[in-house]
């Protein structure tokens, strides 16, 4: 038998089990819809402990997004990051605009090369993998050329394409 007080969620107008499942479906990623999940199973009567079993996390988150819901509407729970802000960036806006205008120049084939011109251009230090990730939040990627053997020509390549040369 479970003690305590029986859970009281005052529900908004909008938010009834078709708009919750919904919510799940639509969800902008699979966090968020974990926690639509939780609340529509929450909303057709199923204790906290019952529906952290059904999604698979421990009562206390499902309380957690409870009090957000309380505090802050359906579109509160959907777009909380429980994560937080995080680190604040090396670069400047200004500097990241600048090295992505550099990037679009061409004279940067690969992220070590970001590396060594942030370095020289401003004296921040990256190790390789920040700037990749640096590059994946500016959603820049580094154009790199496609591998060529040195001994081949551009004669003979272009001979193949016309069909100029007969097979082996």
């Amino acid at each position: 038998m479970a003690g305590g007080r029986p859970l009281t969620i005052v529900w908004a107008a909008g938010d009834t089990e078709t708009a919750l499942h919904a919510a799940v479906r639509c969800a902008p990623d699979p966090r968020a819809a974990l926690r639509a999940q939780a609340l529509w199973h929450l909303r057709r009567g199923h204790s906290e402990r019952e529906t952290a079993v059904l999604v698979g996390v421990h009562e206390r988150r499902v309380r957690q997004w409870v009090a957000w819901y309380r505090a802050e509407g359906l579109a509160g729970v959907l777009a909380h990051k429980a994560a937080g802000q995080g680190k604040p960036s090396r670069l400047t806006a200004a500097q990241r605009t600048a090295l992505i205008e550099h990037l679009a120049t061409g004279a940067v084939h690969t992220a070590q090369d970001a590396v060594d011109w942030v370095a020289a251009e401003w004296g921040v230090t990256y190790r390789l993998g920040g700037m990749y990730t640096l590059l994946g939040r500016l959603q820049c990627r580094p154009k790199v050329p496609r591998p060529q053997n040195p001994k081949t020509s551009g004669e003979t390549q272009a001979a193949w394409k016309k069909g100029g040369l007969p097979t082996p």
